[in-house]
């Protein structure tokens, strides 16, 4: 009796404090103010209506679809990695998940691993992937390369690439522009008919991936793209690392990323560098622990320029961590609440990444895998 006396007493005592506390709490406004207008006018895209009369356009804040602002799901899915016989029923599965777009890399070291012989059959049939989204009722963003990361010996660069000790990759070299012209000249051929313009479904393409240098080779890459013929709304490059030198603005969109912990670093510690960063609300996008095991550690911050632009992500991570050698064990509010803080720092586009699993296709000189 008197145990249940002291408990009631006990609880009738919590209640007043708390009541108590509520009559000191002191009263707080906030102004809110009508935001400036997004800004437009200054993007370089492709040509952006289809053929049935529909535009993809931008602005500072938001992919616009017909004039009016959208907020899409883009989920990664690599066709390459993925039996053919699969893709209707696995594209079907992303699509009853939320998805509207789909990302996908080309990866170089599939389709020409030795130098000359190209392979778009099979699993590697990126036409084929491309009507199937199309078939279902999904827009495609197409990755390009020609380095993607990706998971993927070499980053996607075929060994005989690789081999061209003369050659400096990843920039304006002549020799090795003249290979990538080749490739973009093939993946052209394989995205004829399927391009936004002509009632397809790719409404975008990036150039590289995770690249910290010079500028002017992303512009040459875009250059490249438009005169093989690759004329589509967006053109995009990944927003990380953060670079000195800016692109021309509204010449390529820059998506972000954004993971609950660091699986690519070659440490042991948990939650190392910045990932704690993408558990709040902030004004920067650039996940600086993205891909760390090839860009090194770097310090917070954007491009200059980037408040131009919507936030657009393309790689909330989730479906990433037993690639690496961590194996971290995610639990499914870690990326809720990720993807969570993203929407709240302003982010109009949640690209998944990986949205979709699948394995490399058997090489013939080697596994295609990364290690």
């Amino acid at each position: 009796m008197i145990s249940t006396i002291l408990k009631r007493l006990f609880v009738v005592l919590a209640v007043s404090q708390l009541f108590s506390f509520s009559l000191r709490a002191e009263i707080v406004s906030a102004t809110i103010q009508t935001p400036s207008p997004a800004e437009t006018g200054y993007f370089k895209l492709g040509t952006t209506k289809n053929s049935a009369g529909h535009e993809i356009n931008v602005n500072s804040r938001s992919l616009l679809f017909d004039s009016q602002p959208v907020f899409p799901v883009m989920g990664e899915m690599h066709y390459s990695r993925v039996p053919q016989a699969e893709w209707r029923d696995e594209l079907l599965k992303m699509k009853a998940g939320g998805v509207d777009i789909v990302a996908t890399y080309v990866f170089w070291i599939h389709h020409e691993e030795i130098e000359g012989q190209w392979d778009w059959n099979g699993p590697r049939d990126l036409k084929k992937f491309l009507q199937t989204c199309n078939d279902v009722g999904l827009k495609v963003i197409v990755r390009c390369g020609p380095w993607c990361h990706g998971e993927v010996r070499n980053g996607g660069f075929p060994d005989w690439v690789v081999a061209h000790k003369d050659w400096k990759l990843r920039s304006t070299d002549t020799n090795f522009l003249a290979a990538v012209k080749i490739l973009y000249a093939q993946i052209a051929e394989q995205m004829h008919g399927e391009l936004w313009k002509d009632g397809g479904p790719v409404i975008g393409i990036q150039v590289d991936n995770e690249f910290g240098g010079s500028p002017n080779y992303l512009m040459a890459l875009k250059k490249m793209a438009i005169a093989t013929g690759l004329d589509v709304p967006l053109y995009i490059k990944t927003g990380w690392p953060a670079i000195k030198t800016p692109v021309p603005l509204g010449e390529l969109l820059p998506l972000f990323g954004a993971y609950p912990d660091g699986f690519w670093t070659r440490g042991i510690q948990p939650m190392e560098g910045s990932s704690w960063e993408n558990f709040i609300f902030k004004h920067t996008r650039t996940d600086t622990g993205v891909g760390n095991d090839t860009l090194g550690n770097r310090k917070s911050g954007d491009t200059s320029g980037t408040e131009k632009y919507p936030y657009l992500t393309c790689e909330i991570g989730g479906g990433m961590p037993a690639s690496y050698h961590r194996r971290i064990n995610y639990d499914p509010r870690d990326v809720e609440s990720v993807a969570f803080c993203q929407l709240g720092s302003g982010s109009s586009l949640m690209g998944y990444y990986m949205f979709h699993g699948g394995q490399n296709p058997e090489g013939k000189l080697s596994t295609l895998q990364e290690s």
